[in-house]
């Protein structure tokens, strides 16, 4: 038998208002949107974002909408990423302004999450890829489960790492996102909490009881303090407000088993800081290199694997994660819309359409060589900076055995990119605006973070602490959240930073 909330939560959810596939549903203060594309593992479409963004708008400008939840349909997949293989018909078929238009909307819908300024909780279970990354990984809450699987393998399809993770990614512990960025290795529930894409981990089955939970959530009117006459609970406060959304959550959260171990051990967490650390590495090769200096079994590992991606990518990669980690995310996303554009019209020669449509399309499981590159050195550097670039060069005025009509096609596929925007919706009332740094920090501590409060930062007459200092302090300052404990461990067992002994 049903229990009266149980109850109240299957009648709500039952007044779903499809819009092919996503679903916008009301429920108390919360505004659903879910992924309701099982048969594409709720690959993201143009549609798809059509649909979303005005919605989001309007649950913006709407007083009754407390928050918003992004979930999906099916427990097998949040998104497995864009529809590219629509994209690779279109650019074949002569209409790459459609893909073009797709990674316009998409990106658009990227800041528009990130700069939104009610909360948001993505329900990132099951497959998590690509553009379902850029549909969470910017929102102040991302939970994750027991089935999360997070990748991002653009480098196997021709592609980049968009959706504004050329933002994100550099700014993960231990350099993981530059490594992740170019292996596109996956990472398996808890192992998201403590790299930094999930804030919260929380058991698939007590997934139907968070969102009721939060469909409930009820802000505070105004409250004063007589004795000074200050307010207690802002409902207009930003930061209280988020805050609230956070300890609910971690009502359902529980805690990471002592005996969980990291995917990568503390030997592998080395090699990734040291061969692909940005501020040595200027290039793929430079990587590979310290690779082979490297010379254990993980690093010939790390090796063969990048020699199975697509050399271009992996330059592009490279690259993009260094030019974008200190930026704006919207500028980072401009970049990568730029990029985007680029490849769909094929502005330089690259791999996307013949990746996508041998592996994807035609289903080929044998290793894909790319036609254009043959190698990860053999990809000249001014390719890679004319497809980063925010400039579009008219080529066609050094080409001189161009006809006409490629004059013509070459001035239309200029004008396009350089008309390639990204910006926020005219009438969106509730915004945060750009940033460089998230605003919002809503999952474990960082490694700078816990280094710092052991070695002081720039402040060196602080005393020595010691491992249960550390514990005590982050557990205050994160009150008492769930998983604080195996990520100081996770940081400390590998570097101790002057710890004081007991």
């Amino acid at each position: 038998m049903l229990s009266v909330n149980k109850f109240r939560f299957v009648r709500q959810m039952s007044s779903f208002v499809s819009e092919n596939s996503v679903k916008f549903s009301v429920n108390g203060n919360a505004r659903i949107i879910s992924l309701n594309r099982p048969q594409k593992l709720n690959a993201l479409s143009n549609e798809m974002c059509n649909s979303i963004i005005p919605r989001l708008v309007e649950f913006s400008n709407s007083n009754s909408a407390k928050l918003i939840i992004i979930d999906s349909t099916n427990e097998k997949s949040f998104c497995s990423g864009g529809d590219i293989i629509n994209c690779v018909k279109d650019n074949l078929s002569g209409n790459s302004n459609n893909s073009i238009d797709f990674f316009q909307n998409e990106y658009n819908l990227n800041y528009l999450l990130s700069t939104y300024g009610k909360p948001i909780v993505s329900i990132a279970n099951g497959i998590v890829m690509g553009g379902g990354v850029g549909l969470s990984v910017h929102n102040s809450f991302r939970v994750i489960t027991d089935s999360t699987r997070f990748a991002m393998p653009e480098t196997s399809i021709g592609f980049f790492n968009d959706v504004g993770t050329s933002f994100w990614l550099p700014k993960l512990d231990f350099n993981l996102g530059y490594y992740l960025s170019l292996t596109g290795d996956e990472l398996i529930g808890i192992d998201n909490l403590l790299l930094g894409y999930g804030t919260h981990y929380v058991p698939s089955s007590k997934l139907n009881d968070l969102k009721l939970r939060l469909s409930e959530i009820d802000y505070p009117e105004l409250y004063q303090d007589r004795r000074n006459n200050s307010t207690i609970f802002n409902k207009n406060s930003t930061d209280q407000l988020f805050a609230l959304v956070n300890s609910i959550i971690e009502e359902f959260t529980i805690e990471i088993p002592k005996n969980h171990k990291f995917k990568f051990n503390n030997n592998e967490l080395n090699t990734i800081e040291k061969c692909f650390n940005p501020n040595t590495q200027k290039s793929v090769n430079d990587i590979i290199k310290s690779l082979e200096k490297d010379g254990s079994e993980f690093a010939i590992k790390t090796i063969n694997k990048l020699n199975e991606k697509s050399p271009l990518s992996l330059n592009l990669n490279w690259n993009l994660l260094l030019k974008n980690k200190n930026v704006s995310i919207k500028n980072a996303l401009q970049r990568e819309l730029k990029l985007a554009g680029k490849l769909m019209s094929n502005y330089e020669k690259n791999d996307f359409n013949d990746f996508i449509n041998e592996k994807l399309i035609l289903k080929n499981k044998e290793k894909l060589i790319s036609k254009n590159y043959k190698s990860i050195d053999s990809v000249p550097s001014s390719i890679v900076e004319n497809l980063i670039s925010l400039d579009v060069f008219n080529k066609s005025n050094s080409e001189n055995d161009q006809s006409i009509e490629d004059s013509k096609s070459i001035a239309i596929q200029m004008e396009k990119l350089n008309s390639l925007r990204i910006s926020s919706p005219k009438n969106l009332k509730n915004s945060i605006g750009d940033f460089t740094n998230y605003p919002h920090h809503m999952g474990l501590p960082t490694e700078i973070e816990i280094k710092n409060f052991i070695t002081g930062g720039n402040d060196k007459s602080v005393e020595p602490v010691t491992y249960n200092d550390v514990i005590k302090y982050f557990k205050l300052k994160y009150d008492n959240k769930a998983g604080i404990d195996a990520k100081i461990k996770l940081v400390l067992n590998r570097k101790d930073y002057g710890l004081a002994k007991l």
